[in-house]
């Protein structure tokens, strides 16, 4: 609404106002006669009028006159001119750079001027909206929440060392092509159906971080630097993830390959004309597989302090697998574990790592039902036993064994368990279990609620 039209003192209550929150404007031409709102004020945003409208309404708010903000919000929606296939490219490149230049001066200003505590960005334009670190490395004092929607972070670095206040940050549906994302302060760190690079893995250096919540949707999972305080980490890897062995997409590529001297049985998953696939016996990485080029942990290690944690991926993804080859990685405070079936390759390898290196386990869950059309990760027969006897921590109290039936495997599993001390009353089997779905697809299709974080 116009403040012109409720009071005088409107005219200059919004330069004090403790909250500023710009959403979506609705389209509110369509009706007729006088409650028509007369052009631009019926339209929704476009790169131009959102950028005017901003620049008035938060760049001449600040100073030393004005109190601190406690929430700035700028979550609209689809800008109008976006689907406007008559504008030239040149143009529509030259919105898009101003808008970013725009966004960047709006963020800084709100966090060093405005002094905000709370910062919440999500544009909805044509493409990703580009934002670096430098809106936020001149220094923000009170900042203590950052959550950033539909943006692309393109800055080597996501420099918060001059936010000493900022306890929790949130970067979903964004495409992350940082180097390394750092802050001395942050506590808890919501990574949510993100993209990475591709080729170079982004360092996340935290050492106070309490909770992790991490989706990787594409691109090359980050690596996980020292946090030595962190509790409760959940890290999902979807199978659009660069760290799933290249021989799965191609029918029979791993065959083929073999067949011509350029690869081995290491292939993850075989597809077939038909659509349906055979797990190779081998589920080790191969050549075009890597994790850090020094041989150190991608993940886990960043991971071991952990008292609960949980590991979901595609049974073809391998960087989980590759971290568990360190010598070095204990979980010593671990007591509550969820894995599911990417830990049952390789004769339960995965799985009896966490075993041998959790001490005080005390709770075990087991996600085997991943895709009741695909064959079973490894190849099994009636005189299985297991190659190597473990002691498992004595305060394991609870396994519990979530399946879509029980198969082959489970019953291998319950052999391995029990042979290396698991008691048979300890273990729980729940059968017709929905596994997760791990497609890479975003299927929340919450884009027009401003609110959705």
């Amino acid at each position: 609404m116009r403040t012109s039209v409720l009071a005088r003192r409107w005219r200059h209550l919004w330069k004090s106002t403790r909250s500023l929150r710009v959403t979506q404007r609705r389209d509110l031409s369509g009706g007729g006669g006088d409650d028509r709102w007369p052009s631009p004020w019926g339209q929704p945003w476009t790169a131009s009028t959102l950028t005017n409208f901003m620049n008035h309404l938060l760049l001449l708010r600040g100073g030393t006159a004005a109190p601190p903000l406690d929430r700035c919000e700028i979550t609209c929606g689809d800008l109008h001119d976006d689907d406007d296939y008559n504008l030239p490219a040149r143009y529509k490149h030259k919105l898009d750079k101003d808008l970013n230049r725009a966004a960047g001066l709006w963020i800084h200003h709100a966090v060093a001027a405005c002094h905000a505590r709370v910062l919440r960005v999500r544009l909805l334009a044509r493409r990703r909206l580009r934002l670096d670190g430098r809106s936020f490395a001149a220094g923000a004092p009170f900042l203590t929440t950052v959550a950033l929607k539909k943006a692309r972070l393109t800055e080597s670095s996501l420099d918060f060392s001059g936010c000493p206040a900022l306890q929790d940050l949130t970067v979903r549906s964004c495409n992350i092509q940082a180097e390394r994302i750092c802050s001395p302060s942050l506590a808890h760190l919501r990574i949510d159906e993100c993209s990475f690079h591709a080729e170079t893995r982004t360092r996340v250096s935290s050492p106070r971080l309490v909770s992790l919540r991490m989706t990787v949707s594409s691109g090359s999972a980050p690596v996980l630097e020292s946090m030595p305080e962190l509790v409760y980490p959940n890290v999902r890897i979807e199978d659009w993830s660069r760290d799933m062995c290249s021989h799965n997409v191609c029918i029979n590529s791993g065959y083929i390959k073999k067949k011509r001297g350029h690869g081995s049985k290491d292939g993850c998953f075989c597809v077939d004309e038909d659509g349906s696939g055979t797990y190779l016996e081998d589920l080790t990485c191969c050549d075009s597989c890597y994790g850090c080029e020094d041989g150190s942990s991608v993940l886990l290690e960043g991971l071991s302090g952990a008292t609960d944690l949980d590991l979901i991926s595609d049974p073809r993804v391998f960087i989980f697998r590759n971290d568990c080859k360190s010598p070095t990685t204990l979980f010593n405070s671990l007591k509550t574990l969820l894995l599911n079936k990417w830990c049952m390759a390789v004769d339960f390898g995965a799985l009896v790592f966490f075993l041998q290196r959790s001490p005080i386990l005390e709770e075990l869950t087991l996600q085997l039902g991943y895709c009741e059309t695909r064959r079973t990760v490894v190849e099994t027969d009636k005189s299985y036993s297991p190659t190597e006897l473990f002691v498992v921590s004595k305060q394991l109290t609870t396994v519990e064994i979530k399946c879509t039936e029980e198969d082959e495997i489970v019953k291998m599993l319950l052999v391995l368990l029990t042979t290396n001390g698991v008691h048979q009353d300890q273990i729980h089997i729940e059968h017709d279990f929905c596994p997760p779905d791990l497609s890479g697809y975003d299927t929340n299709n919450s884009d027009y609620d401003d609110y959705d974080w």
